[in-house]
């Protein structure tokens, strides 16, 4: 399980790596050996035409330690919102041109920096800037720069390159007019008055009755225990059990007398069954006559 895991991270650093990474540089710094790169660092120790190394000091050496330069790249570190914005070459003793900088000290063992000839980049806000270096590569047989790639220069004999992109800015907002903000301002009264309505106002048409805070919606007394029966082995209750079934007091004091819906009448309550004992008569029989009431 951990091998196909650690697979599939080779897999994906690779796609990542083989993606061309258009981001801008922020900072360059200067090695005397790449393997000593700052943190957040790529080293150019390669040649890009001919895979080789990629010293920049260039100087032979036929006794004693060879000296050696190596620049790196970083598109994270340096200045915050700041970015390099073009590069160039010059002498060792050349007046550093305005608005650029130099590397005069190496990053890993504080020694100079350059023989003969050094880089210099000019630094700009990433919001004033129009164009920024993506890319930087070095070559040793090529005389001049690959197709997409600008020459800064040549540097002991390396031909140092950089590509550029162009930097987007987004147009600043509109100031909005002072019509536009009283309107604004309206549209937000009229959200505030349909999100809280006055209570000033009292309707008789209410569906609902309004409560006041104060309302006290639980009971003042407890409700009574619901008397059970016995069914069996369960015990059974209803929901009207133990509600008293008094008349209300307030009803009690009212002395107003009842309207009067029928007056019963002695005379319209009679009634003689004269139908009846006719219908009974047309369909006498030997058994009728010993059990119907109508024909002893």
């Amino acid at each position: 399980m951990k091998s196909t895991t650690q697979q599939q991270k080779n897999i994906l650093n690779t796609v990542i790596g083989a993606l061309p990474d258009n981001r801008p540089i922020t900072s360059l710094q200067l090695v005397e050996e790449f393997e000593k790169c700052p943190p957040n660092f790529q080293p150019i120790n390669k040649t890009y035409d001919q895979d080789q190394d990629a010293d920049l000091w260039r100087e032979k050496m036929l006794i004693g330690k060879r000296t050696t330069r190596y620049l790196c790249q970083s598109k994270t570190e340096g200045l915050p919102d700041y970015i390099v914005e073009t590069l160039r070459i010059i002498n060792d003793k050349e007046v550093t041109p305005d608005g650029f900088s130099q590397l005069t000290r190496t990053a890993d063992t504080e020694q100079k920096a350059w023989r003969k000839k050094q880089i210099v980049y000019r630094l700009t806000k990433k919001g004033s800037a129009k164009q920024a270096v993506t890319d930087i590569i070095l070559c040793s047989r090529l005389r001049q720069a690959p197709e997409g790639f600008t020459l800064a220069g040549d540097l002991n004999g390396i031909l140092v390159c950089f590509k550029t992109c162009p930097v987007p800015h987004r147009p600043p907002p509109s100031v909005p007019s002072k019509q536009a903000i009283t309107e604004l301002e309206k549209t937000i009264e009229n959200l505030k008055l349909q999100a809280n309505p006055t209570n000033n106002v009292q309707s008789q048409d209410y569906e609902y009755v309004q409560l006041r805070p104060s309302y006290q919606l639980s009971p003042k007394r407890a409700a009574p225990r619901h008397p059970m029966y016995s069914t069996g082995t369960l015990n059974i209750h209803t929901d009207v059990e133990g509600v008293p079934f008094v008349l209300n007091p307030a009803l009690k004091h009212n002395t107003a007398a009842l309207p009067v819906f029928y007056k019963a009448i002695s005379v319209n309550m009679e009634y003689d069954f004269h139908l009846e004992r006719q219908v009974l008569c047309t369909t006498k029989t030997s058994n009728a006559q010993n059990t119907n009431p109508f024909f002893q």
